[in-house]
């Protein structure tokens, strides 16, 4: 079915899978999930042994799907329709427990069985002994090798386990023809058995396996962090009485009440109370955020203080905590062009490390002997699985992202890795980004009265006005504790200013053309002080008589000129662009030292910039917050929304820094690179390791050097290779910013 007939509103499926070890895995559960009708893309995420799945509901379903992934040869555990998948998430990360203990106890049992054959060396054990021995490490130690192979015969494709499963079969079929069968080699073959090659072997892979398993788990369990943290019970104010009920059966409209020390059930808007909220969990961010009425809570942040009541607004999937989580398991999932290159690699590595692995054994066979070919076609088949490849990518993005979601920045799409090292401008936003998006009190002046009664004076004035002003005005820290005068007949006047009635007089606050209408004389000494600068200017008259002005400013984030100097020591030029007035980004602009600046343009002029950038060679990376950042965030070739803004800016970015703070767009843009450069060294030693052992396995260097990898020595190289990738990548988890 062509994708364009698909129904617009698609759902998305997340399934935990069994049996998926390498990319050659992947690719064939894609394919067939692919396939089927109604699926509109599909992501298999290795690490997490998780399939990703967008499809129309009216095409197809869960019994589809799942047949789908069982003709492929694997197993669905799971299927969740959930946004962030939290069932389907548990499903998959006891998956992978459950195969770090299977292959443990596997790894033990080849142990024993490889020293029971080692001991040959010392006691001369009965070579019955020796294979009995190398039959059950073949058999029961290895099953999992030879039940892939037979999974990949009916699916005709290879994988791994193909590779590993012939190898042993093999070496341990070569040896158990010569205790039974030696006439079948003719007198004077060069031949011994290989026993102790087939325990070694099996033991190696399963070590790499475990270590592999190991390292898998604790990406998970970083992964999940998350979704472990999600609430548990919420105490709720139903019918006038307290209840206490799990956080899954909040409501939106619900009154929580929320003590010391509880976690926040819900997101939601705080009624009545005051305290401080811990939200490292969302934010990164160690200083908990002062909280009252008016401000918003979110879902698994702490209350470390005071008691708070709020409505329950998000709940659900709907809560930002589930929607990060999902976002950051789809954009882990999402494959970039190098994955998709190393997948398409893959899929064509596996016949020819066969196919080179027939070569060889049939040039030893013609010059040596079957012992000599057997041991080649063994060792070749066993340094050359593509477990290595197949987890160099998507490894380092599991990790990294997980690693940037707890430093507080999200990203939502892996594509940025192999845009971001090459970022030469960013193109910030000036109010909401650069600026707190807020009027603060810059100046105040006052003219013949005390400052208290100034602020008096001005607070009664404003006392009834929802204007921008006002809000600014009574969150003034110094005028938190005065305390307005009575004041009556209050009376806004549109574009001009607020007038009120205190102790019978007339007391007026607004412009300064303003009070020259009413008569006021205002001193040129104060018009002068405000002529040429950025600020909103408030003056106050009594009685006709003017007492001075406050001015207000929307001030720069605190973050905001270290950013700019972080920026140009990365050799990244600072550009300013918004819709702004020209002395308001001036202003914002000169403390930072930022020279290029755009001010009073339009959305679509915005965008329009980024473009002109791009055309002239540039990598440009766009930081805004408001509606009006949509278009530009999305033609940037990154976009970087702060967690402050709107909805469809968030929606448009390929990054939202959920802490506000200017710094987390070095972070983001350090952290990204950090990811890339991983990539590129899983990748380097992925490839490299496997072109330098194949040849060396095939006995290349044997007539230079008499040097040959015997297959148990290949097997541990493979798993080395494997689990160096693992731990290259988890080196994230501990990365310094």
């Amino acid at each position: 079915m062509e994708k364009s007939t698909l129904s617009p509103e698609l759902r998305k499926a997340v399934i935990p899978l069994e049996g998926v070890h390498c990319a050659s895995c992947v690719a064939r559960v894609e394919a067939a999930i692919a396939a089927v009708a109604g699926v509109g893309r599909v992501s298999v995420h290795l690490p997490s042994k998780t399939a990703f799945v967008s499809y129309d509901p009216a095409l197809t379903g869960a019994r589809e799907l799942r047949g789908a992934i069982d003709s492929a040869g694997y197993k669905a555990l799971a299927f969740s329709d959930s946004a962030s998948a939290a069932g389907a998430e548990g499903v998959s990360f006891e998956e992978l427990e459950r195969e770090q203990r299977y292959y443990l106890s596997r790894l033990l049992w080849s142990a024993a069985a490889a020293f029971v054959i080692l001991l040959d060396m010392f006691l001369d054990l009965s070579p019955y002994t020796l294979f009995l021995a190398a039959a059950f490490s073949w058999t029961f130690c290895g099953w999992h090798f030879h039940a892939g192979l037979l999974r990949s015969l009916r699916a005709r494709a290879a994988d791994m386990n193909t590779l590993v499963s012939l190898s042993t079969t093999v070496a341990w079929s070569y040896s158990a023809a010569l205790l039974f069968a030696p006439a079948v080699f003719g007198p004077g073959a060069h031949a011994h058995p290989q026993w102790h090659e087939v325990a070694v072997l099996v033991f190696f892979i399963n070590l790499g396996r475990w270590l592999e398993a190991r390292s898998r788990t604790g990406a998970g369990r970083a992964v999940s962090s998350l979704l472990q943290m999600a609430p548990k019970f919420a105490r709720v104010v139903r019918g006038g009485e307290e209840k206490t009920v799990p956080a899954a059966a909040v409501v939106p409209g619900d009154l929580v009440l929320l003590r010391p020390g509880e976690q926040v059930p819900a997101d939601g808007s705080v009624l009545r109370g005051s305290s401080a909220v811990d939200e490292s969990l969302l934010t990164g961010e160690s200083i908990p955020a002062e909280k009252g009425p008016g401000d918003r809570l979110y879902a698994g942040t702490m209350n470390t203080s005071g008691s708070l009541e709020f409505a329950a607004e998000g709940v659900g999937e709907d809560m930002v905590l589930m929607k990060i989580a999902a976002s950051v398991r789809e954009s882990q999932a999402a494959k970039g062009s190098v994955q998709k290159l190393v997948d398409s690699i893959s899929a064509w590595f596996v016949p020819a490390v066969f196919l080179a692995a027939l070569v060889s054994a049939g040039l030893w066979l013609h010059f040596t002997g079957f012992g000599r070919a057997a041991m080649v076609f063994a060792a070749v088949l066993a340094v050359a699985c593509p477990c290595a490849m197949g987890l160099a990518v998507p490894m380092a993005v599991a990790v990294g992202f997980a690693r940037a979601a707890r430093a507080g920045v999200l990203i939502n799409n892996s594509d940025i890795l192999e845009r971001v090292s090459r970022v030469d401008t960013v193109i910030l936003d000036k109010t909401g980004t650069l600026t707190e998006g807020r009027l603060s009190v810059a100046q105040v002046r006052p003219r013949g009265v005390g400052g208290e009664e100034f602020a008096a004076l001005l607070l009664a004035a404003e006392a009834g006005s929802e204007h921008p002003f006002a809000a600014a005005l009574r969150s003034h820290s110094p005028w938190k504790g005065v305390r307005p005068p009575a004041h009556s007949v209050f009376q806004a006047v549109a574009g001009k200013g607020v007038e009120c009635s205190v102790g019978g007089e007339k007391v007026v606050a607004g412009s300064f053309k303003w009070l020259e209408e009413l008569g006021v004389e205002v001193p040129a000494a104060d018009r002068d002080a405000v002529a040429d600068s950025a600020v909103s200017v408030l003056g106050l008259a009594r009685g006709g008589e003017y007492l001075g002005f406050a001015a207000l400013a929307d001030t720069l984030r605190p973050g905001a000129a270290a950013l700019a100097e972080e920026l140009r020591a990365m050799g990244i030029e600072p550009v300013i662009a918004s819709g702004d007035r020209d002395q308001a980004v001036a202003a914002a602009a000169a403390p930072l030292r930022i020279k290029s600046i755009y001010s009073g343009i339009f959305p679509e002029e915005k965008k329009a910039i980024v473009a002109r950038y791009k055309a002239l060679g540039h990598k440009v990376a766009m930081v805004g917050d408001g509606f009006n950042d949509a278009a530009a965030l999305s033609e940037a070739d990154i976009g970087i929304a702060m967690r402050s803004g709107t909805d469809i800016a968030i929606q448009a970015g390929d990054m939202t820094l959920m802490k506000n703070d200017l710094a987390g767009v070095v972070d983001a843009i350090k952290i990204s690179k950090a990811i890339k450069r991983v990539i590129n060294q899983n990748l380097g030693w992925a490839f490299g390791y496997n072109m330098l052992l194949i040849p060396l396995a095939a006995g290349a260097l044997y007539p230079f050097t008499g040097l040959l990898l015997t297959p148990w020595m290949a097997g541990a190289a493979m798993a080395l290779s494997s689990v160096s990738v693992v731990m290259n990548s988890l080196r994230l988890r501990s990365m310094k910013i």
